[in-house]
């Protein structure tokens, strides 16, 4: 059985080292998958234990040039504790030392390069180019040391990347100045363009790195999420403890203002609860007993007892850490491409040099300054760090948004497709509407409407039924009515119920049980078969003479279901509805929200079917469902949209989960597919461009080598800068 491992990775700088990592990783004997992630500095490692273990795993990445640790999984019991929290953690510290020992090295260049300007413009003294060769050689050896210390054995190996082209360019002007300076009468001295090239290419660095650090503060955002503290209830007294200790079944109270310990379901009391951080929606929602709460989502202002359902890696919030580490970890299609182009750039950079090189020593009769700086300005110049970002760094980004606004990404092919989607196949129950019966008609008969609706819900709070809660919950939202006292209740199984109240019998069940007791007459008969042909379920209260009210009962729809299928479709998008339901309950939803294209009555083999049909018509197929049953369709469509709010294995088989279960959010993944892939072809295109433009100009000497430092650099930044505008995005 295979194992996957996480490695923490350091020391890599551009495409080129992913590459190179991940070609020594698959040449071992036992791996089976390696991906390595630049602006996360990780890798996921697919191998089999009977073959190798990880010592052999981090040698050969150490052998490349790097270094890698292996981050254990959490076994904690919360999202926050346990490993998992640690690896954060350290991982948030090896960035800040990272991104400190940067700065060190960039102000240390700073201030001798500033010397040696002076040096060479302003101050005129005796052995003033000796002291120049000294302060650039400090530079190179402190500032400038990673270049040589990667770049040369990477060019020994025959496998040049980014540090190996600086090193070149860099050593190529020190060793030239240095030469002409102790043995020759010339005065041809290069050691400004070490020290500002270095210089230069360490601000893009530094600033890169920081930028890149704003860019995976999702997971960070997300892991300070949880709570810090829970009051578990023991023996009837309330003790403090750490709430990555809250095990399975534990009793808790959670105060107003609080932050909810672990998953659970509230035992005692009610609340509203902000769920922004899970589910992207700003309003509070109200639960009662019964009812489930999220970890880390916030208690308004009352207090409840709750019961610890999940806890540790089982938790919705590490369910969503886990996704988005995972979607961040693995490539995109267009990325591999990327990757590959980028691993034989490096190597067209020097064969470009190299030309360039002899072209101009011909051309100026020998190996002067002339065939020299242009050589060095290419070599500077060009930039697969750009290349190798603009892919991953989006992609970072973008799941990173999606998190925070409810939108799981599971794979970053999903994030990448999303937007080709030309059909969207709608489950009905729980997804379009609300997966619980409510009352959507009321009418009265006879008598007093309010008498009616506390008739009828003093008799549904003793009933178990399904129905019952709707007619109980529509009755509380029209008045607060009084609750009266039933004897002699009893519950006819598939009929309804009866009951005395106040001397008198009340029956309230289906049209069945009605016409049993022949209280139904013509006027009655007919409101009936009318709201059945609407497709509700009808329930009629009823004393033993006549029935006395009506309820039109039905699962409700979503608020937000409508607005999104009219904005689906106007985006020239395909909306169907795949249900096993009737085909009257399934043609009013339809009807009610928009949607066209109706299957009613379909198996969930059938669902898989309908949607294969469509991608024979040439369709780009989504399916969007919450179900066991709707597994089978989701694992067939091109892009699978389970509901955060359905089964645990629909929300397994999507490829985007919607946390909250609102086809808003589906219009916004959508959005939020096309605003990243048009971020990754403008970071591409830039890289490109700017490479094609830069290279041929210092080839032919119309860029000095410092001015390539200062565009290499910025090339990167860019790229980097241009994802993070992602951070903004809005549908």
């Amino acid at each position: 059985m295979s194992k996957t491992i996480t490695l923490r990775i350091t020391g890599m700088t551009c495409a080129s080292c992913v590459l190179h990592i991940e070609n020594d990783l698959k040449e071992l004997d036992g791996i089976e998958e390696a991906v390595v992630n630049l602006p996360l500095k990780n890798g996921s490692v697919t191998f089999d234990p009977n073959k190798l273990g990880e010592k052999e795993i981090l040698a050969a990445i150490k052998k490349a040039g790097y270094t890698a640790v292996v981050v254990k999984e959490g076994h904690g019991h919360h999202g926050h504790g346990g490993d998992s929290g640690d690896h954060a953690g350290h991982a948030q510290m090896e960035d800040r030392a990272h991104i400190n020992d940067r700065f060190w090295k960039l102000m240390v260049a700073f201030v001798l390069s500033v010397i040696i300007l002076s040096l060479g413009f302003i101050w005129k003294i005796d052995y003033g180019m000796e002291i120049m060769m000294v302060l650039s050689l400090i530079i190179i050896l402190y500032s400038g040391r990673d270049f040589f210390k990667r770049g040369i054995p990477d060019l020994l190996k025959g496998r040049p990347a980014m540090d190996t082209l600086v090193a070149l360019g860099v050593g190529a002007a020190f060793t030239y100045s240095t030469y002409f300076m102790l043995f020759t009468d010339k005065h041809e001295e290069y050691f400004m363009d070490v020290a500002i090239i270095t210089t230069f290419i360490l601000l893009g660095r530094y600033l890169e790195a920081r930028a890149k650090g704003k860019a995976s503060g999702a997971i960070r955002k997300l892991l300070e999420l949880s709570a810090k503290i829970a009051h578990r209830i023991v023996g009837g007294k309330i003790e403090d403890i750490p709430a990555d200790q809250v095990q399975m079944g534990d009793k808790l109270r959670v105060k107003p203002g609080e932050k909810i310990p672990t998953d659970g379901i509230i035992l005692e009391g009610y609340g509203a609860f902000d769920e922004s951080m899970v589910t992207g929606e700003s309003i509070p929602v109200d639960k009662g007993e019964g009812d489930k709460v999220i970890g880390a989502t916030i208690n308004g202002n009352t207090t409840f007892t709750m019961e610890a359902t999940k806890v540790g890696a089982d938790t919705v919030l590490s369910q969503i850490i886990k996704m988005v580490q995972e979607a961040q970890m693995h490539k995109a299609p267009i990325q591999k491409l990327v990757d590959i182009v980028a691993g034989y750039f490096v190597w067209g950079v020097i064969a470009i040099a190299t030309i360039t090189f002899i072209g101009w020593t011909i051309v100026s009769g020998g190996i002067t300054s002339a065939a020299f700086i242009p050589t060095v300005a290419v070599l500077i110049i060009a930039c697969p760090c750009a290349l190798g970002l603009a892919t991953p760094i989006s992609i970072v980004v973008g799941s990173g948004k999606g998190a925070q606004l409810g939108i799981l990404i599971k794979k970053p092919e999903s994030l990448e497709k999303t937007h080709k989607i030309t059909a969207i196949c709608f489950d009905k129950t729980g997804t379009i509407t609300k997966g619980h019966p409510e009352v959507q008609e009321f009418k009265t008969l006879s008598g007093d409407e309010k008498r009616a609706l506390s008739i009828s819900s003093s008799l549904e709070e003793h009933s178990e039924h399904p129905l019952a809660k709707s007619v109980i919950n529509y009755s509380k939202s029209q008045f607060k009515g009084e609750e009266l006292k039933v004897i002699n209740f009893r519950a006819l199984t598939g009929l309804g119920v009866k009951g005395e109240i106040d001397g008198k019998i009340y029956h309230l069940g289906s049209s069945k049980y009605m016409e049993e007791l022949g209280v139904v007459n013509d006027a009655s008969a007919k409101l009936i078969s009318d709201w059945q042909g609407k497709g509700y379920t009808v329930l009629s209260l009823s004393d033993d003479n006549k029935i006395i009210a009506v309820f039109g009962v039905q699962d409700g729809v979503k608020e937000t279901s409508r607005k999104a299928i009219d904005l689906l479709k106007k985006r020239g998008i395909r909306t169907v509805m795949l249900t096993g339901d009737n085909e009257k309950v399934a043609n009013k939803i339809a009807t009610d929200v928009g949607i066209d294209e109706v299957h009613s009555g379909v198996t969930p083999d059938k669902k898989k079917e309908i949607i294969k049909q469509l991608q024979k018509e040439g369709m780009f197929v989504a399916m969007v469902g919450d179900g066991i049953n709707d597994s089978p369709a989701l694992a067939q469509s091109d892009v699978g949209i389970a509901m955060g709010t359905g089964t645990d294995v629909a929300m397994e088989t999507g490829d985007l989960v919607l946390v909250k279960g609102d086809l808003m959010k589906a219009v916004e993944a959508i959005e939020l597919s096309r605003a990243t892939l048009r971020n990754i072809k403008q970071n591409l295109f830039w890289a490109f461009i700017y490479n094609s433009i830069g290279i041929p100009l210092a080839a032919l000497g119309f860029l000095s080598p410092a001015l390539s430092a200062v565009a290499m650099s910025f090339s990167s930044v860019s790229v980097v800068l241009n994802a993070l505008r992602l951070k903004r995005f809005k549908a």
